[in-house]
């Protein structure tokens, strides 16, 4: 080989060796949103719409932050079959949900898009696409180089003059400073690359106590929509038609709405061919049959509120739309998980102490306790029985400081004095630190170094689930009553 040969040589290994470590160093920079640290977990949506098998997804699900919540693929498929995957995102607008439809379709020939008005109007006028630059790159930097994401990047940038092409692709220009606070979540990409729940986010805990459901009327009101919002929503609907696609809108209970706004997206809906489906009206929210404050469907709907809006939805794509029911295994290897999601769920909404803790026995939950003053009242005699089935011996009273960590239903770490009581560890595969401490004036659950105990009178509780990897309740029994 001559001279010349091994310089080109050379130059291709260490051009090759120079755009890996690159392309390794952005990756590993970029912020990561997934189930285990965030309620809109985009990085595994978007990484596990990527690992969906090809033209297996019938039904694309597009909005913002309470799509997210709201419409829930797996509870589509276990009650119709229908396969849905949720491409929602925090603040996600119109603009940004027409790039990720067209970024869709290079993967899947879905027969239905699904699409929430909510940024329709000026939900944040400040920014030129309606959305900050932190949750269009949250959108848009999980979104693989393509002309897509090349046509995407450019259009942002053109007008948005605060930002710079290049600093989306090579995003370390973007996050360099993120060097000295990297996480377990930057590092472990089992944890990153899996959407168990197809692009869902669950919330928990209860809703507001009621909401009145708007019954329109014709009295002339109107608005008018974002020009930008309305520019790109007329591409959706042009995208939908030139591909077969049947386009449906809706608009979630809590969204914007009145008179005016119901009239616009009547109008439009009428003038462009599709579907709008007005969930905020008396006639589609008592279809859904949500009972307020549990099933919280009003806003950013809880798990329970959330299964209801998804088989109303799952109906209407059934009987409606005609999408058949498919028996697929990307969605039946995903029900377990789906199940211990909705155990989850059932903490957020118990009312009774030993209801609550009798919601802890599922072997996926690590169970911190730590008493503050006297916890003579705290406990029923129900609830202490419940404490003594985990295990524990020593019961938390007046006269001293109590502690306890049990971990898939076996105790761990426990303690009890007077004056006070600690202890401080490790606890799962994972070697997630812990400090717990107790006496009369203070209580300490800490989790990694943060404070989770509500810090009140009683016996102050932290629930934390071991298959999302984060904190999920936290309450104090007081006087016989679980407090939130």
């Amino acid at each position: 080989m001559n001279k010349h040969i091994k310089n080109i040589v050379k130059c291709v290994l260490f051009t090759g060796i120079l755009i890996t470590s690159l392309l390794g160093i952005n990756e590993l920079l970029m912020p990561k949103y997934t189930l285990k640290n965030n309620t809109w977990p985009t990085t595994s949506t978007y990484h596990g719409f990527y690992k969906m098998k090809k033209d297996t997804v019938d039904v694309l699900l597009m909005g913002s932050s309470t799509t997210v919540n709201a419409l829930n693929p797996q509870e589509i498929y276990n009650e119709y079959g229908i396969r849905s995957y949720n491409l929602g995102s925090e603040q996600q607008s119109v603009f940004l949900s027409y790039y990720w439809l067209k970024e869709a379709l290079r993967y899947q020939s879905p027969k239905v898009v699904v699409f929430d008005t909510r940024f329709m109007w000026n939900v944040h006028p400040e920014y030129p696409i309606n959305t900050s630059e932190g949750l269009t790159r949250k959108c848009i930097d999980p979104m693989k180089f393509s002309s897509v994401k090349r046509e995407a990047v450019r259009d942002i940038c053109s007008r948005d003059d605060t930002q710079s092409e290049l600093s989306y692709y090579l995003t370390n220009l973007r996050f360099h400073s993120r060097w000295s606070s990297l996480k377990k979540t930057d590092l472990d990409l089992s944890m990153t690359y899996t959407s168990e729940l197809k692009g869902y986010g669950p919330v928990y805990g209860d809703g507001p106590e009621e909401y009145t459901p708007i019954e329109p009327e014709d009295d002339g009101a109107w608005m008018e929509f974002n020009p930008l919002m309305q520019e790109y929503l007329d591409k959706i609907v042009d995208l939908c038609k030139t591909e077969g696609i049947q386009l449906v809108l809706i608009s979630l209970p809590g969204n914007e709405m009145d008179n005016a706004a119901h009239h616009v997206y009547t109008a439009y809906a009428e003038e462009h061919g599709v579907d709008y489906y007005n969930l905020c009206s008396k006639e589609y929210y008592d279809q859904i049959g949500a009972v307020l404050p549990k099933e919280n469907v009003v806003g950013h709907e809880n798990v329970q509120g959330a299964a209801k809006t998804s088989r109303f939805i799952g109906k209407l794509l059934r009987d409606k739309y005609y999408v058949p029911a498919v028996n697929d295994e990307q969605y039946e290897s995903t029900r377990a998980f789906y199940e211990q999601i909705k155990e989850n769920a059932e903490i957020g909404i118990a009312d009774e102490q030993a209801e609550y803790l009798r919601a802890l026995k599922p072997d996926h939950y690590a169970v911190f306790m730590a008493s503050r003053g006297d916890c003579s009242s705290a406990l029923t005699a129900e609830a202490a029985q419940e404490l003594k089935n985990f295990g524990i011996q020593n019961i938390p009273d007046s006269r001293k400081a109590f502690f306890a960590l049990v971990v898939q239903n076996k105790v761990q770490a426990e303690g009890s004095a007077e004056g006070g009581a600690r202890s401080a560890g490790k606890f799962s595969e994972r070697k997630i630190r812990y400090q717990l401490e107790s006496n009369p004036q203070e209580c300490m659950i800490e989790i990694e170094d943060k404070q989770y105990a509500r810090e009140e009178d009683g016996l102050n509780i932290v629930v934390y689930d071991l298959l999302t990897g984060k904190v999920i309740d936290k309450v104090t029994f007081q006087k016989g009553n679980v407090l939130r």
